[in-house]
Parts: C-alpha cells; structure tokens; sequence
C-alpha cells in the first residue's frame, strides 16, 4: 500500500523549508552521480531511465546530461520538488529529455515489467525500505538494464551507543554486507559499492544546510525544531561518521 503524507503537518513543512532550496535533500554530489554511472556499466543507446525519489532532481539533471539519448521520468511524491526540477532542466537545455511524474516510489504497477533500463535512487529508499525497494524495482528492469541505489548503513560492527540510539530511532541501520546479501537474495548480481565520501555529507549537504538552519526564526517553534534536528544530526555526523555512510549499490539483475 502506497504511503502518505500530509504535507500540510507544520513539523514537515519547516522541514521542507529547509531541504526544499538544497540542490540535493541527502548526501550525494555530481561527482559520486558520475561514478556510479560509470560502474553501471553500458546500457542502451536510447536508455529508458527511472529516478525515484528524485527530490529537487539533481541526480536526474546528471544522468541526462551524462546520457544524451536518454529518456528521465523522475519521480517524487512532493510537487514543488518537482517544479523546481522542471525549471532546472529547461535552464539545463535538457527538458525535453526529463519527465516528471508525481507520486510515490510504491505506485508504479501502470509500469510494465522490463520497462526501465536505469532504474536510479539517491538516498531515498529508506522511505519504503532498503529490502521492499529491491524486490519491488526489479520486475522494471530490463534484461541488461542495472538499478543503483544509496542507502545509509553501518561501516563499522560496533558503533557508539549514541549513534545506535540516534539511528535506531530513526531508521534501523543494517551492514554493508547486510545490504549486499538482501540485493543478491532479491534477484540481483552486485557489481560494485562505493562509500560515499565524507565531502557529500560535509559540504555538499550539511554546510549549505546548516547555513539555512541557522537563519531560522526561533520564534517558530516548528522551524526551531527542524533546525535542531540538523544541528543535531551534523554535530553526530562529525562525531561519528566513521561509524555510519551512504554506500551506493550497482545492481543488476540475475538471470
């Protein structure tokens, strides 16, 4: 069942407020987008190309850039994400090559199995599950075609109890190698993972983030808490982000 949100909650629209201007809503860059196209290895001329949970569409603006003959539909469930995408690609010269469609990553059954030859997902499949967004995209994929994902997980065995605390509260982590074994247990064969570096949690996330944050009213008693919960999930980072990353998963399925 697909899920929903109500975007007219105050504590998500401070939240919103905050990541809606970022170019990317989690940690990622255009280097990193680059690379894991790179070891997804060839595709075909005119690939068919699925971004979901594309937010303000930074991934999707690569991948057509990166592949001329490509056709982007990127999907977000939140539609000023989706207009400031629009904006973006006519800026980019590439609206004619990315098409935006609103919804969610679990409403696609109008899809045909073996449509998509890309399937891409940036930091947004924690939204219906790391282990739930494998099995459900895999029917998409063409025979050849290759699905990359990131995910938040754990790099190390023994993580501090404040980072377990923070993330088990937030969104249970689970191993590389954990992630690894769901991916081959749902139909895939791995070819490659990447730890995302810390400059796409420090700079290219954080930094513009808690600039924003930090220009908030506090008179806002939403705004405040969204800005807190950037601080706090910064200051955990810098503390401990040799415990935890986003790794990035190149996929393809399994004949």
């Amino acid at each position: 069942m697909a899920f929903e949100i109500d975007f007219d909650d105050p504590s998500l629209k401070a939240a919103l407020a905050l990541h809606g201007i970022q170019e990317r809503q989690g940690p990622g860059s255009r280097a990193t987008t680059e690379l894991l196209l790179s070891l997804a290895g060839p595709l075909p001329e005119r690939p068919r190309v699925l971004d979901l949970g594309c937010g303000t569409g930074a991934a999707s603006l690569v991948l057509a850039e990166r592949l001329p003959g490509a056709r982007v539909t990127a999907v977000d469930i939140y539609p000023p994400f989706l207009r400031r995408l629009e904006e973006a690609a006519a800026a980019a010269g590439t609206a004619d090559r990315i098409t935006t469609r609103e919804g969610s990553m679990e409403s696609l059954d109008d899809l045909p199995d073996g449509s998509v030859d890309l399937v891409w997902s940036e930091g947004a499949a924690y939204n219906i599950g790391f282990g739930e967004a494998l099995r459900s995209w895999r029917r998409l994929l063409s025979p050849e075609g290759a699905l990359v994902v990131t995910e938040c997980g754990w790099i190390t065995d023994e993580p501090a109890a404040e980072t377990r605390a923070y993330w088990d509260a937030a969104y249970p982590l689970r191993t590389t190698a954990q992630n690894v074994a769901a991916a081959t247990e749902a139909g895939y064969t791995v070819r490659a993972t990447y730890l995302l570096p810390d400059s796409d949690w420090l700079e290219a996330y954080y930094a513009p983030l808690e600039a924003r944050a930090a220009q908030t009213d506090p008179g806002d008693p939403h705004a405040a808490a969204a800005a807190e919960d950037v601080r706090r999930e910064a200051e955990l980072y810098r503390a401990h982000g040799d415990e935890y990353g986003y790794v990035g998963y190149v996929l393809r399925p399994r004949r």
